[in-house]
């Protein structure tokens, strides 16, 4: 499924892999994103997949839900979707001719979200001229008035979702039934909606707030571990690698090409 994915895409011309990943560091493990602006074709759609750097998606015209770590959205004309760094998620297109404008991002807080916007017909003149000018309007709006959008689904999934990025070690178990559930319904319902059980979902969070600290700092890494809810530092290195494709001494060591190839897509 995955290869079919990839092939749509290389043939609508949406690009497949981060080419601007660090070269000692495996780029297959990361879609990436062109900015500016674009219509998807119809019938879209695309199953998890992974994102290095942060990203917005401003709406345009149309709609689409996407389910990930900022919850289950369902995006519309007015929205602007913003992608943390080392994000994941899955794309449906629910209606046609769903236009967008896609812009880098420079992710500061590693924090998404949906919201609202009044000025979108104003981001899109910029965004006709120049991203960059785009971008920076676009963060100038959310942080003079970052309005949610209706389009965030808030029933029980999504909630048990946010209680797991606040807190990684929430026990999936006492979660249940501190809210009246089964744990085996928790774990099917949540699975049919995110498309991963729980338990990983919970894994790949604290996976990416420990990859955060090890690319953005220099602290041990048996500290950054122990921090994150893991039970050591090779516990920690084998999510690592599972999840980003290199373990976290390799990140380390490309961490000063990393924050170059971000800083470089951003202007």
């Amino acid at each position: 499924m995955a290869e079919i994915a990839g092939l749509f895409l290389l043939v609508v011309g949406i690009p497949l892999y981060d080419s601007n990943v660090p070269a000692a560091l495996n780029n297959s493990h990361f879609r990436s994103v062109t900015p500016g602006i674009e219509t998807l074709p119809c019938s879209f759609s695309l199953p998890r997949h992974r994102h290095l750097r942060a990203y917005a998606t401003v709406v345009l015209a149309g709609s689409f839900e996407e389910s990930g770590y900022v919850g289950r959205i369902r995006a519309t004309a007015g929205d602007a979707l913003i992608h943390p760094a080392m994000d994941c998620h899955g794309n449906h297109m629910v209606s046609a001719g769903v236009k967008l404008i896609r812009l880098d991002w420079p992710d500061t807080s590693g924090i998404g979200g949906l919201y609202r916007l009044e000025n979108v017909d104003e981001l899109a003149r910029a965004a006709e001229k120049d991203v960059a000018t785009a971008t920076l309007l676009l963060e100038s709006t959310l942080l003079k008035n970052s309005l949610p959008s209706p389009g965030q689904r808030n029933d029980w999934p999504d909630l048990l979702l946010m209680d797991l990025a606040r807190n990684a070690s929430t026990e999936i178990g006492a979660w249940a039934e501190v809210n009246g559930l089964a744990r085996e319904t928790v774990s099917r319902g949540f699975t049919t909606a995110y498309g991963i059980t729980p338990s990983v979902l919970r894994a790949e969070l604290r996976t990416r707030a420990a990859w955060l600290r090890i690319t953005r700092g220099s602290e041990c890494l048996c500290g950054i571990a122990a921090d994150t809810g893991f039970s050591d530092q090779a516990h920690m290195t084998r999510w690592v690698h599972r999840v980003t494709g290199a373990p976290p001494a390799a990140w380390r060591r490309s961490a000063g090409g990393l924050e170059a190839g971000i800083q470089g897509s951003s202007h």
